[in-house]
C-alpha cells in the first residue's frame, strides 16, 4: 500500500486532487461512450468542456467530503488515534466511490433521457422494485464500466494519503495551528462549493454548464451526476417572469371554444413507450431524412389520419407525457410530477369530460406504483385505473416492467368495451422500454439497435388491437389519438440534435375519415387536449399551454420544451433562450444539424418568435407559482 505520511493539509489536498482526476476520467468515459451524440465536438471543444467541468467537479467533491474535511482538520488529539484514521479512510473511499459509480452509470443512462441524472430518478422509480433488476442487468451488460469502477476503487484505496501524525501530546501551539489551517481552508472551501467567490456570485447550477457549450445536449459532458443530484435536492422554485404587460393578449392560456353543441364521441388515447419519429419510415421520409421503418402498421395508419410534418414530445422521460397530454402542462426544469408544484390543483381531460357525462379509465401494465402514473391518472380525473395487479395473469409478465403489450392491449380493448358510452380511455404501453426483451417464442429481424425489434413487437400489438377493436360497436363512434411518450435511443444523426430528439408520432384517427391529411405545421403533446376539445365541440373554459390544431394556421403552430436551455419551435425555426436572453435561431428544416446560427440575420423572425415565446413562458411560470393550473 502506498502510504503518504504528509502533513495534514497536504494529504487532504492530495486526496481531493485524486478524486478530481478520477472525475475527469469519468467525463472522458462518458464522452467516449456517447460520442455519437456529439459529432460536432472535437479535441478543442472537449478540452474547453473538461476545463469548465472542473467547477462542477470541485463543487460536487466538496459537498461529498464536507463532513470528512471537518473531521480531517478537527483540532483534537483524537485524530492521532489509529481507529480514527482508519475510519476516515473508509468513509472517504466509500463516499467518493459511490459518486464515481454514479458518474459511470450515467454514461449508459444519459442517451435515454438526454440529461444528467437528478434526484428525480429516485422519485420516478419509487416503489418499483424491478429497477434493481434492470440495474443488475445493465451492470453485467456493461462489464467494462464495472471493471473501470473497480480500478477506480483500487486507486482510492492504494493512492489514499493518510494525514501526517503530529505527536502523542498536544500543546497550545498545536490547537492554534489547527485552527489557523481551518481558517485558511474555509474561504476556498466555500468558494469551491459555490463555484465562485464574492458576495454577488450565486451558487452554480446545472444551467451554468451552458457557458462552456454550444448546444444544450453538450452540458452532459460538462456536468457530473453527483453535482446534478445535490443541486436538485429541494428543487428551486420557477422564476416569475414579467416580460410583457399582457401576455394573454398574444397567447391566451384560457381557452373557451364556441360550439353549437357537443358531439359525444368516444376518445381513445394510446401513449406508446419510446416511439420516436426516427423509427418510422413514413415520418423520416416526410421530414427529409428517410430511414428504414420499424412500425409498419402505425405508418399505414398515419396515412389515414390527421398528422403533422413535425410533432414533438414535451419531455424526455415517461412521466413527462401524462401531464402534457392530459393537462397541457409541459415538463420544464424537472418533470411536473417531481417539481415543487406537483401538488398544485390541476384539471385533466378525464375530469372535464366526466362533467359532460363521460366515463373514463386509464390502463398501464406495470405495477400500480410504477412511475406514479396511476396516481397521476387519478388526479387527472380518471374514474378507474387498471394495472398489472388488475390483469392478474402472471404468465404474461415480462419479467421486468409489467404485462407484455400484446395481451395488455387486448385487455384494454375488452375493458373499454364494458365502459358506458361516451367514454375516455387511455393506455400507456411499456414493452418498448429498456431492456428491450421479447416474449418467449417471439422474434423479429434485428435492426441496427436492440430497441428496433421491440418497436416492431409493440407495433404488431397495436395492429392486433385495431383489428379486434373495429369489431366492437363503439369503434366507429370513436376518435383515436396516438402519440409517443418521448423519443428513444437512435443511431440516426438527424434525430440526435436539439430538435430531432423530441420528434415523435402524433396522429388523430377517425374511422369515418373526418380527420385525415398531412398538415405542414408543427404539433406537440400540449396540443392534444385542445384539439380533442375542438373536435368534440367542448364549450367550457379550460387552461391550456397548447392550441387547437384544427383551427390554427400551419405557420402559427409551435412547440416549446427545455433541455438546459428553453427551446421554442415555430414555422421551421428553433429559438433558444437561456433564462435571460435569446442565444440561437436555427432553420431546422434546411439546417437539421443546427450549425448556422441566424439570430443576427433573421431578426424579424427572431423578434416575432421571442414575443410569442415570452407570452407562453411568462404565463406558464405564473400559473405554476400561483397555483392557477385550472379554470375552476
Amino acid at each position: 500500500m502506498v502510504k503518504r505520511h504528509l502533513s495534514t493539509f497536504a494529504s487532504l489536498a492530495w486526496n481531493i486532487l485524486l478524486v478530481m482526476l478520477l472525475f475527469t476520467l469519468c467525463r472522458l468515459t462518458f464522452f467516449a461512450l456517447n460520442k455519437g451524440l456529439y459529432p460536432e465536438v472535437g479535441a478543442p471543444e472537449l478540452l474547453r468542456m473538461c476545463l469548465g467541468g472542473l467547477r462542477f467537479d470541485i463543487s460536487a467533491i466538496l459537498y461529498t467530503n464536507s463532513v470528512l474535511v471537518l473531521l480531517w482538520l478537527l483540532p483534537l488529539p483524537v485524530r492521532e488515534k489509529e481507529w480514527y484514521r482508519k475510519t476516515l479512510k473508509i468513509l472517504f473511499v466509500a463516499a467518493n466511490f459511490i459518486c464515481l459509480a454514479a458518474n459511470l452509470g450515467d454514461s449508459v443512462y444519459f442517451p435515454y433521457v438526454s440529461h444528467r441524472t437528478t434526484m428525480g430518478v429516485f422519485q420516478e422509480f419509487q416503489g418499483d422494485g424491478q429497477v434493481f433488476k434492470i440495474l443488475l442487468n445493465e451492470t453485467v451488460s456493461h462489464w467494462y464500466l464495472l471493471l473501470e469502477g473497480l480500478l477506480m476503487l483500487a486507486a482510492l484505496i492504494w493512492l489514499y494519503a493518510e494525514p501526517g501524525k503530529d505527536k502523542a501530546r498536544w500543546v497550545a501551539a498545536d490547537y492554534i495551528l489547527s485552527l489557523a489551517i481551518i481558517a485558511a481552508v474555509l474561504y476556498p472551501f466555500v468558494g469551491g462549493l459555490r463555484g465562485g467567490f464574492g458576495i454577488t456570485t450565486r451558487p452554480i447550477a446545472p444551467n451554468d454548464a451552458n457557458l462552456y457549450t454550444d448546444k444544450p445536449l453538450q452540458t452532459g459532458i460538462v456536468l457530473n451526476t453527483p453535482f446534478c443530484m445535490y443541486r436538485t435536492i429541494g428543487e428551486q422554485p420557477y422564476p416569475e417572469f414579467n416580460f410583457l404587460e399582457d401576455p394573454s393578449a398574444i397567447f391566451p392560456t384560457r381557452k373557451h371554444y364556441a360550439s353549437e353543441g357537443m358531439r359525444k364521441k368516444n376518445v381513445v388515447i394510446l401513449i406508446l413507450e419510446s416511439f420516436s419519429a426516427s423509427y418510422s419510415e413514413y415520418l423520416t421520409g416526410l421530414q427529409g431524412h428517410p430511414q428504414p421503418g420499424y412500425m409498419p402498421f402505425l405508418d399505414s395508419l398515419m396515412k389515414e389520419s390527421l398528422i403533422f410534418r413535425h410533432s414533438y414530445a414535451n419531455g424526455r422521460i415517461s412521466i413527462d407525457a401524462l401531464p402534457s397530454v392530459m393537462c397541457c402542462i409541459p415538463a420544464i426544469t424537472e418533470p411536473f410530477f417531481l417539481s415543487l408544484y406537483s401538488q398544485n390543483m390541476i384539471s385533466g381531460m378525464a375530469a372535464e369530460l366526466g362533467r359532460e357525462g363521460y366515463s373514463s379509465a386509464f390502463y398501464h401494465g406495470a405495477n400500480r406504483s410504477s412511475l406514479a402514473l396511476a396516481g397521476f391518472a387519478h388526479r387527472c380525473g380518471f374514474q378507474r385505473e387498471y394495472s398489472r395487479e388488475d390483469y392478474a395473469d402472471e404468465t404474461d409478465f415480462d419479467g421486468t416492467w409489467g404485462i407484455w403489450d400484446a395481451p395488455f392491449l387486448q385487455y384494454f380493448r375488452e375493458g373499454i368495451s364494458n365502459l358506458p358510452e361516451p367514454f375516455l380511455a387511455t393506455v400507456f404501453t411499456l414493452s418498448s422500454h429498456n431492456p428491450f426483451a421479447l416474449p418467449e417464442g417471439v422474434s423479429y429481424p434485428e435492426g441496427s439497435l436492440p430497441i428496433h425489434r421491440v418497436i416492431r413487437y409493440s407495433d404488431d400489438a397495436l395492429k392486433a388491437f385495431f383489428r379486434e377493436a373495429q369489431k366492437e360497436p363503439w369503434f366507429n363512434n370513436t376518435l383515436f389519438v396516438i402519440t409517443g411518450d418521448h423519443t428513444g435511443v437512435t443511431d440516426v444523426d438527424e434525430y440526435k440534435t436539439d430538435n430531432g430528439r423530441y420528434l415523435i408520432p402524433i396522429l388523430f384517427y377517425t374511422p369515418d375519415g373526418s380527420l385525415k391529411g398531412l398538415r405542414e405545421g408543427t404539433a406537440q403533446q400540449l396540443d392534444i387536449k385542445p384539439t380533442v376539445y375542438g373536435y368534440l365541440g367542448y364549450d367550457k373554459p379550460f387552461m391550456s399551454m397548447g392550441v387547437n390544431l384544427l383551427e390554427t394556421p400551419d405557420e402559427e403552430t409551435c412547440a416549446f420544451y427545455y433541455n438546459g436551455l428553453y427551446e421554442f419551435v415555430s414555422n421551421g425555426y428553433l429559438l433558444t433562450f437561456n433564462g435571460t436572453g435569446f442565444s440561437g435561431l436555427y432553420h431546422y428544416t434546411t439546417d437539421p444539424f443546427l450549425n448556422e446560427n441566424l439570430i443576427s440575420v433573421e431578426t424579424e423572425v427572431a423578434e416575432d418568435m421571442e414575443i410569442r415565446f415570452k407570452a407562453r413562458l411568462q404565463q406558464l411560470n405564473s400559473r405554476m407559482i400561483n397555483n392557477q393550473l385550472t379554470e375552476d
